[in-house]
């Protein structure tokens, strides 16, 4: 299930391993439902600080670069996070050999999965009624042991299904709640009608919104849906974030970008500590987790007005007919070799467009005329950048 805490499984088990020292070096690369070589090896290679990867775009050059750096004897760990398909280890690099002593680890919603990767399995099931109570209790505080508000807190709890990610986003959004605050979450859970999206449990999505309606502010949401504008697992950086919400007029209030970013942080604080992001690899990054994207991203036309559109990977082909084009205010499109754009882009409601060539060999041509379907465009800023991509 998602939010079940594989990956805070994962993140723990990495921890103790680290501590006690169990393998020499400990690799992690999040995988994705879009699978992505490139990407796991880069992720790979900077934890293994194999900085000869850097630039080379040759498919088999990087691999055996990769197997060569896992095979000089070493007792390694490789956790793969968010695993959704059979991975071709071997062309990626990864094999170590006869090292016996050298592990893999993987998370994955499917047990198929699992066996289509030679894997043995552990199965990390719902937590249990008093295990839930006591998460529940954490994070909602003692009021829920109030007699008025008992009962109806354990109605509450109930549609959680016992699961973490939903117990904690619930439990923070009515910490300390007073008895019609309490009152109105149930009654809201018992007249929802969850909307059906892949891969998100009915029950998940009901619990999700209802944590993401029951933010204080308006700023708060906006920034939650900002960060579904980045692609799946993504880390979003502080700067980009704070630049977007700010170029975007969801900051009107604050006169600097340097006042942009303290608010902005302010808010993730508060987002992270309700269990709606996740922190990233640095100090200076987020994450969400799937589940909450996906439901940010349905949420999305409702609250903001427009659809966002996000794509990654093998992209070759403008990913829009034109009457799509009508609903989306996002666009981030990641590619992996040159895509053709349009000539020209109407897209009445963007207001944000980003588009990254992480082949520097297959260049992007941008027609001169590309942004002329747009009648109302405020060119914030404009920047092409060449520059080293980190390993």
């Amino acid at each position: 299930m998602p939010g079940v805490g594989k990956t805070t499984l994962m993140e723990q088990v990495r921890s103790q391993l680290v501590g006690e020292k169990c393998f020499e070096e400990v690799a992690l690369a999040v995988v994705s439902a879009t699978l992505d070589v490139k990407s796991i090896q880069r992720q790979l290679a900077y934890d293994l600080g194999l900085t000869d990867l850097a630039g080379k775009e040759d498919g088999r050059e990087r691999a055996g670069l990769l197997k060569r750096r896992l095979n000089n004897g070493k007792k390694v760990l490789l956790i793969l996070d968010d695993v959704w398909s059979k991975l071709p280890l071997a062309d990626m690099g990864i094999d170590f050999g006869d090292a016996e002593s050298c592990k893999i680890l993987m998370t994955t919603r499917k047990e198929r999965v699992c066996v289509d990767n030679n894997c043995r399995p552990f199965k990390i099931e719902l937590l249990n009624e008093d295990e839930a109570r006591c998460l529940f209790k954490q994070h909602a505080g003692d009021c829920i042991e109030k007699q008025e508000i008992r009962p109806l807190a354990e109605k509450v709890l109930k549609e959680c299904g016992n699961l973490p990610l939903v117990i904690r986003a619930i439990g923070e959004a009515l910490k300390g709640g007073a008895l019609f605050e309490w009152e109105d979450a149930l009654e809201r859970f018992e007249n929802f009608s969850p909307q059906k999206i892949d891969n998100v449990d009915e029950q998940v999505y009901k619990t999700l919104e209802l944590s993401f309606n029951l933010l204080k502010s308006k700023e708060t949401k906006v920034c939650l849906l900002l960060c579904s504008t980045f692609e799946e697992d993504a880390e979003i950086s502080m700067d980009e974030l704070t630049f977007l919400a700010k170029a975007m007029g969801y900051l009107p209030d604050v006169d600097s970008l340097g006042k942009a970013r303290n608010r902005v942080l302010t808010l993730v604080k508060g987002l992270k500590s309700s269990g709606l992001l996740l922190k990233g690899r640095h100090e200076d990054w987020v994450k969400m987790h799937d589940a909450i994207r996906d439901v940010a991203v349905s949420i999305a036309p409702k609250e903001l007005n427009y659809e966002i559109l996000v794509k990654s990977g093998y992209i070759t082909e403008w990913p829009m007919e034109d009457e799509t084009c009508q609903r989306y205010g996002a666009i981030r499109l990641r590619c992996n070799r040159a895509v053709k754009l349009p000539e020209i882009l109407e897209c009445p409601k963007l207001q944000t467009f980003s588009l990254i060539n992480e082949n520097f060999d297959d260049p992007i041509e941008v027609p001169n005329t590309f942004f002329g379907g747009l009648e109302k465009l405020k060119i914030v800023n404009r920047v092409l950048t060449l520059r080293k991509r980190d390993p």
